[in-house]
């Protein structure tokens, strides 16, 4: 027997669930939610599980299903998703746990429930095309021998003017939490 104290795993009151809540995630986009069988081929390809998010791909579904809304919010993990789209390439029920993601971010969207990294990243996407961009890369892509610039919106001023132009058009720009506008490509982004 350990002298060290055992982790009391948390109490939910499955009761305080909201009712209608997969049905508004579904509305969203996540329309195949209810195939989900939980078998957890999802987490095994998540690096947010890897990583120890409390909420990654199958435990958001799973608290989606039992309506645990608030919980959701109140946690920054659904944030934290990179978008690789690995839970979606080995999910057998073709659940699409990404678009699940996508549907719960709308939701906090929404309800002003965004964390402070992700108002910078969603800057960040609005001005150079990446949540996470880092100019001072330039020189090292160089010494590998890449281009000084990835092949990305941060290369094709063009193609940042057309995503800064759905961005303009999104629930984002209504919350005015971030600064848009027809102003075109940042000058960090110029080719």
């Amino acid at each position: 027997m350990s002298n060290a104290a055992e982790a009391v795993p948390e109490v939910i009151n499955l009761s305080a669930g909201e009712k209608g809540f997969v049905d508004e995630i579904k509305a969203l986009g996540a329309t195949h939610i209810l195939d989900c069988i939980q078998c957890a081929k999802c987490a095994a390809a998540c690096p947010m599980a890897l990583a120890g998010f409390p909420f990654f791909n199958k435990r958001v579904i799973q608290a989606i299903l039992l309506g645990l809304k608030e919980m959701l919010l109140d946690d920054t993990s659904i944030w934290a998703c990179q978008s690789c789209n690995r839970c979606t390439e080995v999910c057998p029920r073709k659940v699409n746990p990404f678009e699940v993601m996508q549907a719960m971010r709308r939701v906090a969207v929404r309800e002003f429930a965004l964390p402070t990294l992700a108002i910078e990243g969603i800057k960040s996407l609005y001005d150079v095309g990446h949540a996470v961009y880092l100019a001072q890369a330039h020189e090292n892509r160089v010494k590998v021998g890449l281009p000084q610039k990835p092949p990305s919106t941060v290369a094709h001023p063009t193609a940042l003017r057309e995503l800064q132009a759905l961005l303009e058009q999104t629930a984002l720009s209504d919350l005015g939490i971030i600064p848009m506008g027809k102003s075109g490509v940042k000058e960090s982004c110029e080719v």
